[in-house]
């Protein structure tokens, strides 16, 4: 895992936040806690946009969107293991 490596963002799948946890586990440093931060953004902004948009499977979206919202808040605190341990309660 380098933890350099930045993760595209196209959904919010099972896939997209299993790499994502992948990656804040190995994330050590301060530049690659901004690269998580931002692709929990993206995650977060997708979430966003489909709940304003659908009527379906709000309760589960908006679950994922707020605890993709604490999970960005735990790796702005330093906490990536901990973010990606909440990323993995949605899997």
């Amino acid at each position: 895992m380098n933890p350099a490596h930045i993760v595209t963002v196209r959904d919010f799948s099972p896939a997209t936040l299993a790499a994502i946890a992948a990656q804040l586990e190995a994330s050590t440093e301060f530049e690659h806690l901004v690269y998580r931060e931002s692709e929990l953004d993206a995650v977060w902004s997708i979430t966003g946009f489909f709940l304003a948009e659908n009527s379906v499977a709000q309760d589960a979206v908006a679950r994922l969107h707020e605890t993709v919202h604490r999970a960005h808040d735990l790796v702005g605190e330093g906490r990536p293991r901990e973010a990606a341990a909440l990323l993995r309660t949605l899997l």
